[in-house]
């Protein structure tokens, strides 16, 4: 049996040899459909042997996978997506499923990561994969285009099996979805295609997805509603539509509807773990803790969700774990937390936000730092190497615990030598232990890359905090390149202050202002820990050089995080009386702050 990859691209040049390379060792014939590239996507398909053809681009999508199918010579064609990678585990599972003569199309799932980078994060969807070619299979529809046959208008369900093979998509990553500008291109199909078809439940729903992607729930939920108004319990698109109900509701604090819905999907589908996954989490956040409890052990109970089911990864596993070990913590109940998230670990070695819970909760119990470090190495292979030094210092380097981080940077750095990460670590390690001479020299050793402004930025810092204000101006001089002015205006007006020098105000303009508060407290959570109680009194007289009305909410939260409880509810209070502001986080912290009755008693 002949294989023929098909793929469709525009402008793939960043993704094109990652789907090709996946796929290249199981097929016989690449098809490259090319739809308008002005990069070097087809110079890259060539150089995989592909066979390239040219489509004029007519906004459907059907179409052009059609015509790509109608290239291919294979008795079978697996259809991939340029910004997708057959799973490298999988791929020997695909050629005997050719050899299945009672079968025409196999479904595979499809793991989208989601967020700003590829990661533990992914949603899961079923999609056609492997189609039995020259038997009249063809695609229908511009966008979300469906399967259809010229021969049978109904395709019978035997003749389709799921397969639990995977294909990565990175075409949702944040980045990607922006560069690509898929929402708006998405929107402008659907738009169309719902004018001539309002009451299409599908499309209703997908431009229901579009609005969600773009964070605009209330909008998403009006067209998810409309579908939700003709419950159709055995369509393919319920459970998806349930869930993303859920979320758009959940993002708009509307939690009693988000318990309707989530409860109405549960009397359907009852291995759904996503469902309970989601009911457990907003237990959480009303602190219905009991309840919370149980239904995350129900998640872990029940497993993973059916395939057909499923839509977000591990919830039936490490993530119910995790997310127990947090409850337990918030309840001081540390041997518990422990304990869920020793399991989080060997559920999933390659999350490591557990080891940083777990330093919490060794330090909250006093052990001593030795003994810290001993437990914590363990969760390593030994002896230890690069990437061990430098978790377990970046863990220490959280905890503040500034003198264990640096040795363990310092150790990745005797194997690793030059490194930009580590040199701008060891170098906020000095910072934050005050050996502002040390800090800076390695600071210095930083010539360009991501960390290269930071570093410059936190040189003029050292040279500001060892009262060598002179030495700045070449320092300023290579900042005022950078392209982020704001940065550079924040630390000129703080030397200034120190200088005790008069200064302008930075901005009037609201919206700028919420720009440089971001900045400004970048700088400030920095001086609240390594400046002199002058200093840092100086460098709070640049919040009055914006137009905020939430700095003194963030100022106070601030100090709250760095423990200064009575500075912190004064400022809580200061917010509330001058700006009206607070919020749900800061009701909390004064909360917290109270309970630290000592500090209120002196």
């Amino acid at each position: 049996m002949l294989l023929s990859l098909c793929v469709i691209a525009k402008n793939e040049e960043k993704n094109l040899s990652r789907c090709l390379e996946s796929a290249k060792n199981i097929v016989d014939e690449i098809i490259v459909v090319d739809t308008g590239s002005t990069d070097s996507t087809v110079k890259i398909a060539k150089s995989y042997g592909a066979k390239v053809f040219y489509y004029e681009w007519n906004d459907n999508f059907s179409e052009a996978k059609n015509f790509a199918f109608d290239q291919a010579k294979g008795d079978w064609i697996l259809t991939m997506d340029a910004d997708e990678e057959l799973n490298s585990l999988d791929q020997n599972k695909v050629l005997p499923l050719l050899d299945n003569d009672d079968i025409d199309i196999y479904i595979f799932q499809t793991l989208s990561y989601i967020g700003n980078k590829p990661g533990l994060e992914t949603a899961s969807n079923l999609n056609i994969r492997l189609i039995r070619n020259n038997k009249g299979y063809y695609y229908k529809g511009a966008i979300h285009e469906q399967i259809c046959n010229k021969n049978n208008p109904i395709i019978e369900n035997s003749k389709v099996k799921i397969e639990k093979i995977i294909v990565y998509h990175y075409g949702y990553l944040k980045t990607v979805a922006k560069e690509k500008k898929k929402s708006d291109r998405n929107m402008q199909l659907l738009k169309k295609i719902l004018k001539e078809d309002p009451n299409n439940h599908f499309h209703l729903f997908n431009i229901g997805n579009e609005y969600l992607r773009l964070e605009q729930f209330e909008k998403a939920l009006e067209y998810y509603y409309k579908v939700y108004k003709k419950f159709t319990p055995k369509s393919a698109v319920t459970p998806k539509l349930l869930l993303r109900m859920i979320l758009s509701l959940d993002a708009l604090h509307k939690y009693d509807e988000e318990m309707e819905v989530i409860n109405k999907g549960l009397c359907y589908y009852d291995k759904f773990t996503d469902l309970v996954y989601l009911k457990a989490c907003l237990y959480h956040k009303q602190k219905k803790y009991s309840l919370a409890i149980k239904e995350f052990k129900k998640c872990l109970i029940m497993g993973e969700a059916p395939i057909d089911l499923c839509n977000m990864n591990d919830v039936g596993g490490y993530k119910a774990s995790y997310a127990l070990g947090e409850i337990y913590l918030e309840l001081g109940d540390y041997d518990e937390a422990y304990n869920y998230y020793i399991k989080t670990i060997k559920a999933k070695p390659s999350f490591h936000i557990p080891l940083y819970r777990i330093a919490e909760i060794l330090m909250k119990k006093e052990k001593k730092i030795d003994i810290v470090k001993l437990q914590l190495e363990r969760f390593f292979e030994i002896p230890l190497n690069v990437e061990a030094y430098t978790k377990l210092g970046d863990i220490f380097f959280e905890k503040e615990e500034y003198d264990v981080a640096l040795e363990y940077f310092l150790k990745a750095k005797d194997i690793l030598k030059e490194d930009t990460r580590l040199n701008y670590y060891v170098g906020m390690s000095y910072l934050f232990m005050k050996d502002y001479k040390e800090a800076y020299s390695y600071f210095e050793k930083i010539k360009g890359g991501d960390y290269y402004k930071q570093a410059v930025y936190k040189m003029i810092l050292c040279e500001i905090l060892s009262n060598n204000i002179e030495n700045t101006k070449r320092l300023f001089c290579t900042a005022k390149t950078f392209k982020d002015p704001y940065m550079y205006l924040i630390y000129k007006s703080f030397k200034n202050l120190v200088e005790e020098k008069v200064c302008s105000v930075i901005s009037e303009d609201k919206e700028e202002s919420k720009i440089f508060s971001d900045r400004i407290f970048m700088l400030l959570n920095v001086l609240i820990k390594i400046a002199t109680p002058e200093i840092f009194e100086k460098s709070l007289q640049l919040l009055n050089l914006i137009d905020n009305d939430e700095v003194l909410l963030r100022l106070a939260k601030l100090y709250y995080s760095n423990r200064y409880y009575q500075l912190a509810y004064q400022e809580f209070i200061r917010s509330i009386k001058i700006f009206g502001r607070i919020d749900r986080e800061g009701l909390e912290m004064m909360k917290n702050a109270l309970d630290q009755s000592s500090l209120f008693t002196t």
